[in-house]
């Protein structure tokens, strides 16, 4: 049995509502294809990126401007078994293969889809291994200082000659039973209304 220390930032009243219940509530399940690890809720190893998650949901969404930003604590106990951690070249190896064997299979059946997205390849996962924890690190940058890697001397924008940018452990609880504690760690003030 594994344990894990997770974070989830949102609104405020969202976080103060969990705690309330002490469970996750199915309204602010995350859903659809541009989650990238399936339908679920998301959380993170590190209680900085769920504060700065917050702290964007909070001042880049004109519905929430006027809310304030808080950070969720939870405790998971999931079994090994029951849990796919795609920074592992094991897993990732599954992952492709079961996609390519989808895709494969399709074909076979004379089947077209419009298109493919992972969130439908981890649902699928989460539905044939019974998953209950999902997770993978993305690395994601600024659209608009990033530039190809260059390995040059000369003269750049900030980034430019790197291969290295920010990350984060993304992680999608697909079943809510595997928490086993509710806790307000951080909140703040909307930054927008100071």
């Amino acid at each position: 049995m594994l344990e894990i220390i997770l974070f989830h930032g949102n609104t405020e009243s969202v976080i103060d509502q969990t705690v309330d219940s002490q469970s996750l509530l199915p309204a602010y399940k995350s859903s659809g294809d541009k989650h990238y690890l399936g339908d679920g809720y998301y959380f993170y190893h590190d209680e900085e990126q769920a504060k700065t998650w917050a702290m964007m949901k909070v001042t880049r969404n004109e519905k929430y401007k006027h809310e304030n930003w808080a950070v969720l604590k939870c405790k998971i106990r999931v079994n090994e078994e029951n849990y796919m951690d795609l920074d592992l070249r094991e897993n990732q190896n599954f992952f492709f293969e079961e996609m390519h064997r989808l895709k494969l299979l399709l074909y076979n059946r004379q089947i077209s889809i419009q298109e493919y997205n992972d969130a439908f390849m981890c649902n699928h996962l989460a539905n044939i291994l019974v998953l209950e924890l999902i997770s993978k690190t993305f690395s994601y940058k600024d659209k608009h200082d990033s530039f190809p890697p260059l390995f040059s001397n000369q003269k750049s924008k900030p980034y430019g000659i790197t291969r290295h940018f920010r990350t984060e452990k993304q992680y999608c609880i697909v079943t809510p039973h595997i928490v086993s504690s509710f806790e307000k760690v951080a909140y703040g003030g909307n930054p927008l209304t100071k």
